[in-house]
Order: structure tokens, then C-alpha cells, then sequence
């Protein structure tokens, strides 16, 4: 290739990087925002996710399991515990089962894929059993262990998402097995000091029932410079609750205030009703009880 065509091409790239940029930004902020100055692949798909909850009958090829996992266990991890196990569910008659949560979530049974991603202090519990200590070293009120299980596990997830996004598959997170404790435990064989956090259901997504990109609260709102400075906040979510309206009305969804919709959202999950079970799970990831 010559010098002036090379030159052209890298042009070329630059240019179509910039539109990449436009489209992925407007879409995730429905409105202007400062464009930069590179882009890339990496970027355009994490900028287009999803939640998908409509999947083709094609299968998740094991590579593609395999490599999701590589992807989550290069995660960074605290202290390099790696806390965290998933359980890789396929099954039909199995995910029926663990279609757990409001209205039956069908998408779990027709997702061909199911993850349920869990933090794990049972490997090291075992661990320490071989070894023999471990009791007297332990403070069953201290919540590090706990906190630090639950990022790992989140790292992880989120590196797998992003993989098989990349791969042309689509998911959905699922929050609702985190109230059903028991359901799980006995479903999936949980040994203690293994809390199931959340579920994953992969696959295919089915072009005829597309979804679009939620938008997100803008920068502004969430990106903090030097101190935390929340003056202007006000405006920020008005202009987002706005954006959220139309969305839902786009997506033929109920159309809900979302400062309004969230802040009841947030209270019920002070609620301990319904939550007894997975209160005491996360007390008992501790070792030490």
C-alpha cells in the first residue's frame, strides 16, 4: 500500500471511528456529548448493550461458555481470593424449575444458556479445613469478606457479559434469585458459605423482538471532579427523567417517572419482607458463623 493510501485509509478509520462514537454516545445519552478523540471496537460494544430478553432456539456453543469464563477469571480480584463460582445451567427442565420471581420470567426458559453467579467462600472454607485453622482467627461481625466476595463475583460477571456481547450473543441479569435462597440451594447442590447474587440468562438475541439502549443519567450526574459536587443535580435528573419517558413509549413498555419510579423501587428493598433468607445467607458467607 502506498504512503498517500495508507494515509487515505487511516482517514477513513478516523472517520468511521467518529460516527462509531456519535451513534453509541446519542444513543446511550439521547442528546449531544462531547465526542472523543479515539474510539474502538471495545468501546462500541460496551456502549451498545442491552438488557435482551427474547432469544433464538440456537444453542451457546461450549467454546463460547468457556471463553465467557476465561474472560471473568481475568477479572481483577481482591487479594487474588477469587470468591466467586457460577453454575451453568442448560437444562430445560432444570431452568423451568429456577424460574423464580415475578410473573415466571419466561426469558429463563427460553434463554439456552442460564448462569447463576454466586459468591463463594466455601472453596477456602475447605481450604482451611485441610489445614486445620482457622476458628480462632475469625470475627463473625466483620463484613470484608462478605463485601469482597460480592465484588469479585460482580467483576466477573460483567467481564463474561462483556465477551459474549462481543461474541453476537445478548443477556440478561437476573436480581430475583437472590430472595429465593432455599429454592436454589436445594436446586443446585449449594454447599454453605455459597450465596447465589444473580442470574444470567445468554443467548442469541431473536432479531423479530429487538430492544433498545436504555439511556443512561447524564455524565454530569455521576461523574464527580476532584469532590463530590451534586449543585446541578436537580436539572440533571429532570432532563433524565425525561429521556427515560420517552424510551418507555418507544419500547411500548409502561411509561413511569423514573426519579419517582426508582426512590419506591429503593425503599422496597429496605423492606426485610421477603428477604430473610438472603439477609441470613450474606450473614452466614462469613466463615466464621
Amino acid at each position: 500500500m502506498s504512503g498517500q493510501a495508507a494515509k487515505n485509509q487511516s482517514a477513513i478509520s478516523v472517520t468511521n471511528a467518529k460516527a462509531q462514537a456519535h451513534v453509541a454516545l446519542t444513543e446511550r445519552y439521547r442528546g449531544p456529548s462531547t465526542e472523543p478523540v479515539g474510539w474502538n471496537e471495545t468501546l462500541s460494544v460496551l456502549l451498545a448493550h442491552r438488557s435482551v430478553r427474547a432469544f433464538l432456539p440456537r444453542k451457546v456453543e461450549p467454546w463460547i461458555l468457556e471463553a465467557a469464563i476465561a474472560a471473568a477469571q481475568s477479572a481483577s480480584s481482591s487479594l487474588n481470593l477469587q470468591l466467586w463460582s457460577v453454575i451453568a445451567v442448560q437444562d430445560p427442565e432444570r431452568k423451568a424449575r429456577l424460574c423464580l420471581g415475578v410473573a415466571d420470567q419466561r426469558w429463563i426458559r427460553e434463554a439456552p444458556l442460564y448462569l447463576i453467579w454466586a459468591a463463594d467462600l466455601s472453596r477456602h472454607a475447605r481450604i482451611a479445613e485441610r489445614a486445620s485453622v482457622g476458628d480462632d482467627l475469625l470475627d463473625p461481625d466483620n463484613l470484608d469478606p462478605l463485601a469482597t466476595s460480592l465484588v469479585d463475583v460482580s467483576l466477573a460477571a460483567q467481564n463474561a457479559a462483556v465477551a459474549f456481547e462481543s461474541l453476537g450473543l445478548g443477556f440478561c441479569y437476573i436480581g430475583a434469585v437472590r430472595l429465593y435462597q432455599q429454592e436454589l440451594r436445594d436446586e443446585l447442590a449449594l454447599p454453605s458459605h455459597v450465596v447465589p447474587i444473580f442470574g444470567m440468562c445468554v443467548g442469541y438475541p431473536d432479531p423479530d423482538r429487538p430492544t433498545g439502549v436504555k439511556p443512561r443519567l447524564p455524565q454530569a450526574a455521576v461523574l464527580h471532579r476532584e469532590r463530590y459536587d451534586a449543585t446541578a443535580e436537580a436539572g440533571y435528573i429532570d432532563r433524565y427523567d425525561a429521556h427515560m419517558y420517552a424510551f418507555q413509549g418507544e419500547q411500548k413498555i409502561q411509561q413511569v417517572i423514573w426519579s419517582e419510579y426508582s426512590l419506591r423501587r429503593l425503599f422496597n428493598l429496605h423492606a426485610s419482607e421477603g428477604r430473610e433468607a438472603y439477609n441470613a445467607a450474606l450473614r452466614d458467607l462469613n466463615l466464621a458463623r
